[in-house]
């Protein structure tokens, strides 16, 4: 007759209590490890990518903040660049529509401020519309959809470069020039680079 083993109910709930404390443990080390090498991972991606670029340090500046978002993800990279360049170039925008308000302008400087709020405005539309396209790649027309992205942000550059090269031709204040041509010089470098980026990693 074969002898039976009981083991106690107590003695199975305990067994059963480490087996689950001892992978509680693995799975929380793997938590802890996981992290840093993702994070190191996406900022090497994003050196990476930016070096691509013609202007490389503002690229990493810009977007070193949402690699977690952006991960290795070519397509996030250049929504995420697309979407850095639309919002400043929006709060760019702003600041040159304010200007008229303080007052103490020529007429001529307000005429060459005019003719940047439009160029801007259109620079923000160029924008706009690549954002949402490149929201909707995909499919067989793929390409035809990055060609017009790629013409339409060439455009935004355009548009942003008329507005600098109008107030370095004509008579206008070094205050007044000074407030518009730095920020809207960074707007351009920021859609170059995301231009970049597009020709790079969908082009």
């Amino acid at each position: 007759m074969e002898a039976k083993i009981f083991i106690p109910r107590n003695a199975l709930a305990l067994l059963l209590t480490f087996l689950l404390c001892i992978s509680n443990m693995e799975i929380s080390l793997a938590d802890t490890n996981t992290p840093k090498n993702s994070t190191e991972t996406y900022t090497n991606y994003l050196k990476k990518a930016c070096n691509s670029t013609l202007y490389p340090q503002i690229c990493f500046e810009s977007l070193s903040s949402y690699t977690s978002t952006i991960k290795t993800n070519g397509l996030k990279l250049c929504t995420k660049a697309l979407t850095v360049t639309l919002k400043a170039a929006s709060n760019t925008s702003r600041l040159v529509k304010s200007l008229p308000k303080e007052g103490n302008l020529s007429k001529a400087e307000a005429g060459i401020i005019k003719d940047c709020i439009g160029e801007m405005g259109d620079s923000i539309d160029m924008l706009k519309k690549s954002l949402k396209a490149l929201g909707s790649v995909n499919g067989s027309e793929i390409e035809f959809q990055i060609s017009n992205i790629k013409t339409w942000m060439s455009a935004a550059m355009t548009d942003e470069t008329t507005c600098t090269d109008r107030i370095d031709e004509r008579k206008i204040s070094d205050e007044v020039t000074r407030k518009i041509r730095k920020t809207i010089v960074n707007i351009s470098m920021l859609t170059s680079n995301a231009l970049a980026l597009i020709n790079k990693l969908l082009g």
